[in-house]
Order: structure tokens, then C-alpha cells, then sequence
């Protein structure tokens, strides 16, 4: 699993969302390694990382084997959803989730997501034509935000040097049946949600929903972002970032 390592202090971890790599933090990590020592990781069959067995134990196992104990997560989109079955198996300092939920596809219960309908037409694409799929996925991670086509042209970047087609499909499998809803209250670590009110595919409903799960969550929205409010909006961002650190930290 490749890593990148920046800074110095009490141990850090990013991870990135589905179709990029650990790449997308390189603005954030680079701030942050001012204070703390920063992971910034590439998922398996991401960037510069082999790929593996595409299981949610597996991954967790991987991930905790690869990075140091005690460690404060920041887990976007999928990482948030490997961060959270991160702390509920392991130690961990506190997490930090970014446009995350504990189950990513509708259900009677759950209405504040994607439906399974649209998750399986990225799957049926996928196995065609990966660089278009993965453009109609970075459209729909900035629709709705007031820069949406500075973040698109930012975005396209990751499309020069695409996941493998095995680990989206896995990435994908992965979101269309994980459901963390039941485990959350094993979670007894300090924690931060933060939604973008505009996020088209983790509606900013999903707060008050994992709340009902696990009452200690603590929530924040950035009412002008979509799914990637670090990058659209980083001051926004970085400021709820580092008030919630120094809250961890003392």
C-alpha cells in the first residue's frame, strides 16, 4: 500500500473517495503536516497501490496493519466509510468524515441516498468505458456547488491516471451493500460529520439520521459546497477542520 508521509507530530490519516487517490488531500495534507504528521494513503488499486481482495475486513486489516495506532482519521466519501469500520474494529484518537455515510443506497428507513438504480448503471459502465464513467461520477460530486465548473476542470486531472477497473467495481460493491447503521454506537471516539448542503450523493439529511444511531456525532455543514467541500471551499473547511483538532487535541 503506497503512502505518502509529510510533517512531524502526533500521526494523521487521509483517505480518498471512490475513482481518485490520496492525491486530493495534497492542498490539505500539505497544511496540516504543519502540526501533525500526515498519511496520505492510496487505497488498493489506487494511484501508486497493488490491488487486493476488496472486502471491507480485508481493507480494514490492510489499512491497520500499513498505519500507525491511536491516529486521528479523516475518511471522504468511501474513506469516510472505511474510517468509520476502521474505529469500530480498532483504537483510534478520533475521526473526522467528510460527505460520508454509514450506508450509501436508499432504503425504506433510509431515504438520504443514492438509489441502488443509479449505483448499478456506474457498475454496467464501468465494464465499457471507465474514463467516461468516471467523468459522469466527478459530475455529479460538483453539481450543485456555486464553482461547479472550476472544480470539474480541477477534478479531470484523476482521469489521466484512472484507478484500476477491478478496484471501482470492487469500490463500487463495496458502497451498494455496506450498511455500518447497526455498529455505529461501538464507536466511542471523538467525531466530526461534515456534509456540503448541496452534496447531490450524500444528501445533508444523513446527519441527523446517523445521529439517531450514534448521539455523540457531531455534525457541521458548508451550506454552499456540494460532495468535496475541501476542495471547493477549503478556508471554510480547513477553519471546522482545525477548531475540531484543537478540541481532540487537549
Amino acid at each position: 500500500m503506497f503512502i505518502k508521509q509529510q510533517g512531524q507530530g502526533k500521526p494523521l490519516i487521509l483517505l480518498h473517495g471512490w475513482g481518485f487517490n490520496g492525491n486530493i488531500w495534497n492542498e490539505i495534507a500539505a497544511d496540516l503536516a504543519k502540526n501533525w504528521q500526515v498519511y496520505q494513503v492510496d487505497l488498493p488499486g489506487h494511484g501508486k497501490s497493488p490491488m487486493c481482495e476488496y472486502s471491507l475486513p480485508i481493507l480494514t486489516e490492510q489499512l491497520a496493519a500499513n498505519l500507525p495506532n491511536n491516529a486521528i482519521w479523516i475518511g471522504w466519501s468511501l474513506g469516510g466509510l472505511l474510517a468509520m469500520n476502521i474505529a469500530i474494529q480498532c483504537q483510534v484518537r478520533g475521526l473526522i468524515l467528510v460527505a460520508t455515510s454509514p450506508r450509501f443506497v436508499t432504503a425504506k428507513d433510509w431515504p438520504c441516498a443514492m438509489t441502488a438504480e443509479l449505483l448499478q448503471q456506474f457498475a454496467d459502465q464501468l465494464q465499457t468505458d471507465t474514463v467516461e464513467t468516471l467523468r459522469r461520477f466527478l459530475t455529479l460530486q460538483v453539481r450543485g456547488c456555486d464553482n461547479a465548473r472550476e472544480q470539474l476542470r480541477n477534478l479531470n486531472f484523476f482521469l489521466t491516471n484512472p484507478p484500476q477497473t477491478d478496484a471501482l467495481q470492487s469500490g463500487l460493491q463495496l458502497l451498494q451493500h455496506t450498511d455500518l447503521r447497526s455498529l455505529l454506537q461501538q464507536i466511542n471516539c471523538p467525531a466530526l460529520l461534515c456534509l456540503g448542503k448541496r452534496d447531490k450523493i450524500v444528501p445533508v439529511e444523513v446527519g441527523e439520521k446517523c445521529q439517531t444511531y450514534w448521539p455523540e456525532l457531531h455534525k457541521t455543514i458548508i451550506k454552499p459546497a456540494a460532495h468535496i467541500p475541501f476542495l471547493s471551499h477549503p478556508e471554510l473547511f480547513m477553519e471546522i477542520l482545525q477548531n475540531f483538532l484543537a478540541q481532540i487535541s487537549t
